[in-house]
């Protein structure tokens, strides 16, 4: 229930009928919950300390002598003492030298100390504790006892028996209390809903006669809001304008149902600032396509799609963009994997003989693999950089665009033509001229503007030349996407080197087969397990910092309108209220 995140689903009627009286509904769950948490404490605490008393007797249960009898008396003196074990025999006979009439009966022998029982004449006073002290006898008090030690502790151990027994009694209550755990939870969103409102109610400006509420709303919201409002009361008006420009307006992600999942993964690096782009229907498609590559494997993809529809039907809910994130996910991988031709690995070589790659096995050909990935990084790359371009343009710095956008990427697909333009068929040599002149006029004008922010020329052309350095970091984005054929090669060799592994009993009669199957499903599984956070973190990572870092700009504050919300109940007609 924890893993699903289940919800209580009321009607409308159920949650009137649920939160009547709610303080005196709230007040006696709580109170039976803390008595029991209470006597459950209780019994620890005194189970604890007859252990420890159990504890501190057990060297002396073999003395068959009550304790309070072990005393100063007229003629003897009697006590209890403990001693090293590796030296309490001479130390008992130095002692015994110094103080004549000295007795002793050896009570126990642990692991680090002998307990022994001692006798000396009264007549050696003070000084007979002394000589035991300096033969390195400790004296032990166990004045607070009563009784002989056996029969002290077989008096402990059934009184904590008997408080055993009351704390499974009690944790039979607590069983029973799990049926008050729904009304708690329908009490909880209610009385936190109730707090909201009253905390809300209590920021309004009011006077005697008039209150005035000020607050953010949706653009596409504002209409039916007015509508809604002004048709409480007939003088209740709703006054709209535009963000001051001291004013910085929070952000709310607004997607179709394609791109809405993708928030999942922009809302975890963080929210865009206002007026910027919303990253999430952008790196959809190049998520999906990481994601795939990294799992590798359609059957994979079968089970993920699965999963996610099942954890969406037992949660109830059909809407949630993480596990419809994780539903598209599957899909990819299914689409990926027959493309790469991975069925459970290379399990249908192995059975029946099959080739099932189409597009090429990342087995026989990781080169290309390689090489796949690195295209699908230059491509994810240079579109981050028209991103920012259009960023820019959207926001009336044309020049900008061209400057810092523009000339970057006419530098690096003209670098690309330049050197590989030649392979391009009968024209890809005069293609790859045509690149070098545009590769240089790039640089030329990278040069000639990065450093504009400079008023000294000298240091305005530096920065200029500066500026190409950072074709490195291009190149380095780009190379990070090896990381999908790391992921994608692993969990393919690691596919083939289980099905080797777990095929092998499949020749033995009759149990064989069974083994096989159960052992292929099981290291599938875990194959599954394995791969599936790896290929979720690195397809966010290539996004975070390869993609975003072209042209994101974070900062933006959640928009997070007032309105019922409840962390364990769904109410149907409460939905989006």
């Amino acid at each position: 229930e924890n893993f699903t995140g289940s919800r209580l689903f009321l009607t409308e009627s159920e949650w009137q009928s649920a939160t009547l009286e709610p303080l005196d509904r709230a007040r006696s769950i709580h109170e039976q919950v803390r008595r029991i948490e209470q006597e459950l404490a209780d019994i620890a605490d005194k189970r604890n300390r007859l252990t420890t008393s159990i504890e501190e007797l057990r060297p002396w249960s073999s003395l068959q002598l009550p304790i309070e009898k072990v005393k100063s008396g007229k003629y003897v003196v009697t006590m209890l003492v403990t001693a090293d074990v590796r030296t309490y025999a001479s130390a008992l006979s130095v002692a015994a030298e110094d103080m004549p009439g000295l007795a002793w009966e050896v009570v126990s022998v642990g692991r680090e100390r002998a307990h022994i029982f001692v006798a000396y004449p009264a007549t050696a006073g003070e000084q007979g504790l002394a000589a035991l002290s300096a033969a390195g006898l400790s004296r032990v008090s166990v004045d607070q006892y009563v009784g002989v030690p056996s029969e002290l502790i077989a008096g402990f151990e059934a009184h904590i028996a008997d408080l055993d027994q009351r704390a499974r009694d009690v944790e039979a209550e607590i069983d029973a209390l799990v049926e008050l755990r729904s009304k708690a939870y329908v009490l909880y969103d209610y009385l936190v809903n109730e707090r909201a409102k009253k905390a809300v109610v209590s920021r309004f400006g009011a006077t005697k006669r008039t209150f005035v509420v000020e607050g953010w709303i949706q653009a596409a919201d504002m209409k039916r809001f007015r509508s809604r409002v002004e048709a409480l009361a007939g003088d209740l008006v709703v006054l709209d304008r535009p963000p001051l420009d001291s004013e910085v307006p929070p952000v709310e992600l607004t997607n179709g149902p394609l791109a809405a999942p993708f928030e999942v993964v922009t809302k975890t690096m963080g929210l865009p600032q206002p007026g910027t782009l919303d990253p999430s229907p952008y790196l959809a498609p190049f998520f999906l396509v990481f994601f795939g590559l990294a799992m590798t494997d359609a059957v994979y993809g079968i089970f993920i799609a699965a999963v996610a529809l099942w954890l969406k039907r037992k949660t109830r809910q059909p809407n949630s963009k993480f596990l419809n994130l994780v539903f598209m996910a599957g899909l990819s991988t299914i689409v990926m994997g027959a493309l790469l031709g991975g069925w459970l690995g290379d399990l249908p070589m192995r059975l029946f003989g099959m080739r099932t790659a189409i597009l090429f096995d990342p087995m026989e050909n990781p080169t290309n693999f390689l090489i796949f990935a690195f295209a699908l990084g230059l491509v994810h790359v240079l579109f981050g950089i028209c991103l920012r371009a259009y960023q820019n343009i959207r926001t009336g710095h044309v020049a900008a665009a061209i400057t810092d956008q523009g000339f970057w990427l006419a530098l690096i697909v003209g670098l690309l033509l330049m050197g590989g333009g030649r392979m391009l068929g009968p024209n890809g040599p005069t293609i790859a001229r045509v690149a070098k002149y545009v590769a240089i006029a790039a640089a030329l004008g990278l040069v000639a503007t990065q450093g504009r922010h400079h008023r000294n020329i000298l240091m305005r052309a530096g920065s200029g030349l500066l500026s190409l350095y950072g074709l490195t970091g291009y190149m380095s984005d780009v190379i990070s996407y090896a990381r999908l054929f790391g992921l994608g090669f692993t969990s393919t060799v690691l596919a083939s080197v289980l099905n080797d592994l777990m095929l092998r009993p499949a020749s033995m009669p009759i149990i064989g087969p069974v083994i096989a199957v159960v052992g292929v499903a099981f290291a599938h599984l875990f194959n599954i397990v394995i791969n599936i956070i790896g290929a979720y973190v690195h397809s966010s990572r290539l996004q975070y910092i390869e993609f975003f870092g072209k042209f994101f700009e974070s900062g933006g504050r959640r928009f997070v309108p007032f309105g019922f919300r409840a962390k364990y109940v769904d109410i149907d007609s409460l939905k989006g209220v």
